[in-house]
């Protein structure tokens, strides 16, 4: 049986797209003996596990100040930044051979300390914003709590070519009481979210569907107005504007692993 080789969630800050571009291929190309990674899109829902950011950018500096954490979700700093790190940095134009090997440390060190918290029995990853904390912020509370959605209380649904993901994930959420269905087209989709509550369906771009946005947006309209989640094989297969436009949550990057799903759905559920 072959074991699925899952890379490691990259996610950039402060970089300018073309260097952006540079950096997902080259980390794209890293060597097969190694970790994998990839670059996560500005769309998708999945927690990185390292943060890459630009030193040059004091903006993106303060962003991985609140975001990083600490070994178990690290950041590397590409860059000469003027002010003192706890980050490592390495110097522009990226050598990838140090890249390579600095990324791969920041993983070996990152396992190291993930084992030791769960054989302590001591909470794993901890959640982060996507997006940066203020250092002076006159916003008044009440505003922001208007802001955040309600948690969703619900079925899962997993729009799939076939049932073996929803399957999985349903035995992962069975310690939650959490449903999981599976639909494999777009009429047993909208037929389910009109017979019982669904929170969140997981839309696969494998699934027979003929336009997967045109039914994003049926399953947005219905009453209950489930999230959407897109599933990818790869982020050239994801029109984000056409994404945006049908209502989409966002997306996540083919193949998951059950606690990167479980991740992403406790920010729309009560699990």
């Amino acid at each position: 049986m072959t074991t699925v080789r899952r890379p490691f969630a990259v996610r950039l800050v402060g970089f300018p797209p073309e260097a952006a571009r540079a950096l997902a291929q080259g980390l794209a190309k890293a060597p097969a003996d190694g970790p994998s990674y990839i670059c996560l899109s500005d769309d998708s829902l999945q927690d990185p596990d390292i943060y890459l950011a630009n030193g040059t950018e004091l903006k993106a500096l303060a962003a991985i100040a609140s975001l990083a954490a600490g070994e178990i979700r690290p950041a590397l700093v590409l860059g000469t930044t003027g002010v003192a790190l706890t980050y490592p940095n390495l110097p522009l134009p990226v050598q990838w051979s140090s890249m390579y090997a600095e990324l791969e440390r920041l993983v070996e060190r990152r396992a190291e300390v993930l084992a030791s918290l769960s054989a302590s029995g001591q909470s794993m990853v901890p959640e982060r914003r996507r997006r940066e904390r203020l250092d002076l912020d006159l916003t008044d509370p009440a505003v922001y709590h208007k802001m955040r959605k309600p948690r969703r209380e619900g079925a899962v649904l997993c729009v799939d070519a076939n049932a073996t993901f929803s399957e999985h994930l349903g035995l992962s959420l069975k310690q939650f009481g959490t449903p999981v269905l599976w639909a494999v087209d777009g009429v047993a989709a909208l037929a389910l979210c009109r017979q019982q509550a669904v929170a969140v369906v997981l839309l696969d771009f494998a699934a027979p569907i003929i336009d997967h946005y045109l039914l994003c947006a049926q399953l947005r309209s219905e009453e209950s107005q489930p999230e959407v989640i897109f599933l990818v094989q790869s982020a050239h297969d994801y029109d984000s504007t056409r994404a945006h436009a049908a209502g989409a949550a966002g997306m996540l990057d083919k193949p998951l692993a059950q606690h990167q799903v479980q991740a992403v759905l406790r920010k729309f559920m009560r699990l």
